[in-house]
């Protein structure tokens, strides 16, 4: 992107090598015509500079937001980390004992082998025993001494091998845990990996907006030396750039989205009661009037989307400022956020079947991450903070991180109350 605005400046430089040339042939040749154009380019400029450091703060903001949560997964990936070297000492532990239990086993086998095969040898020496019984009663003892040896030997055997039996289910119930724990433990570092990367996108983005702040400084000061359409040039280079920059910020509160659909699963919500039977949202506002539709735009504030220079993401209502703000559908407060341009203050509620609905320019949020919100809840008051030119509320829909006409998925005509 810098490639062609250095070339540019080169040539302004070159051309500006005399600043005493005529500008006949590159602007108004009436002084008065040559100033007030001046002054429409000094204040797109000014613009352009307001929009590029409200960005830049609305980045800060987004980078201090990844931080937190980079925070909280390196807590959560320790945590894990802790739960699966408890996991290896049991695990461990089991495996020693079911061996103890293994040799004992192994002993009593043994014993019991030699005690049959030496009645298999000398069977003889058993009936002497019951031969030198001194009486019925005696022999009857005897042979009940024999029988309980035997039933004792089986019956520690037998419970040697239960034990065995469950040390290890034990241990697979155990290292079907640390499985698990790994498994979480993977996602963890995939979710961290995925942040530090929206990290360096971040830092990127704010590296290119510091030299466009620059850039557009400089060309402040060097305004009324410029020829009109030299300057008018530069202006329109810099502007493409700066909406560029500006739309990819905005994109990172998206982003930021993904990422905590992936730790987040949503899941089938059931219907609240009193949810809309016939449509799947209703009017945020009821009483708004439609103020901008979805879908490419017109308006120079509007960043660009796709192959459109400007393109409108959402619904705009307009309705009193301080307004209630109602959640479309039943879902969860996936994120709530505070900038100074783009959005402003806005609440993203995540829905099932990978829909999320965006309320943004509020004046103040009432819901926190995490909670669960139904169809008509309050989840903010209407506002005009972000870029933003009057109270109105953002409305945005998206699918799969891809925005969509909200339109379809509303009660037919002009906002209203209506949620049969």
């Amino acid at each position: 992107m810098r490639g062609p605005l250095l070339a540019l400046i080169v040539a302004f430089l070159v051309l500006g090598a005399d600043r005493s040339i005529a500008t006949a042939d590159t602007g108004p040749s009436d002084p008065q015509q040559q100033l007030a154009v001046i002054d429409q380019i000094r204040a797109q400029l000014g613009s352009n500079l307001a929009d590029a450091m409200a960005a830049q703060q609305q980045l800060r903001q987004s980078l201090q937001d990844n931080a937190a949560q980079q925070q909280s997964l390196q807590g959560k990936i320790a945590d894990v980390q802790a739960k699966i070297a408890a996991l290896d000492i049991q695990i461990a532990d089991a495996q020693r004992r079911e061996a103890v239990l293994a040799k004992r086993i192994e002993a009593e086998r043994a014993q019991l082998q030699q005690l049959a095969r030496a009645i298999y040898v000398s069977p003889g020496s058993a009936l002497l025993v019951l031969a030198e019984s001194q009486s019925l009663s005696d022999l009857l003892t005897r042979v009940s001494d024999l029988n309980a040896a035997g039933a004792r030997a089986a019956e520690i055997k037998s419970a040697l091998a239960r034990d065995l039996d469950a040390l290890q289910k034990e241990r697979e119930k155990e290292q079907a845990a640390r499985d698990e724990q790994l498994k979480q433990r993977d996602e963890l570092t995939s979710e961290l990996s995925q942040l530090r990367a929206l990290q360096a996108q971040q830092e990127d983005s704010m590296a290119k907006l510091q030299v466009k702040i620059a850039q557009t400084q400089y060309e402040l000061r060097r305004l009324n030396t410029q020829s009109v359409q030299l300057a008018q040039a530069v202006t329109d280079m810099l502007q493409q750039q700066q909406d560029a920059i500006i739309a990819a910020a905005m994109q990172s509160v998206w982003t930021q989205v993904q990422l905590w659909a992936q730790s987040n699963n949503v899941g089938q919500i059931p219907n609240s009661a009193g949810h809309s039977t016939q449509y799947r949202f209703i009017w945020p506002e009821p009483q708004a009037q439609i103020s901008q539709p979805f879908g490419p735009s017109t308006y120079w504030f509007e960043p660009p989307y796709g192959s459109y220079p400007h393109f409108h993401t959402g619904i705009d209502l307009v309705a009193p400022f301080g307004s209630p703000v109602y959640a479309a559908d039943d879902g969860i407060v996936a994120l709530v956020g505070a900038t100074s341009s783009g959005y402003g203050n806005y609440v993203v509620v995540a829905h099932s079947g990978g829909l999320d609905t965006l309320y943004g320019h509020l004046s103040a949020s009432l819901v926190k991450v995490g909670q669960s919100v139904s169809q008509g809840q309050p989840v903010g008051l209407e506002g005009s903070t972000g870029n933003s030119t009057g109270a109105h509320l953002h409305f945005e829909l998206r699918i799969n991180q891809k925005p969509v006409n909200p339109a379809p998925y509303l009660p037919p005509g002009a906002p209203s109350a209506y949620r049969a």
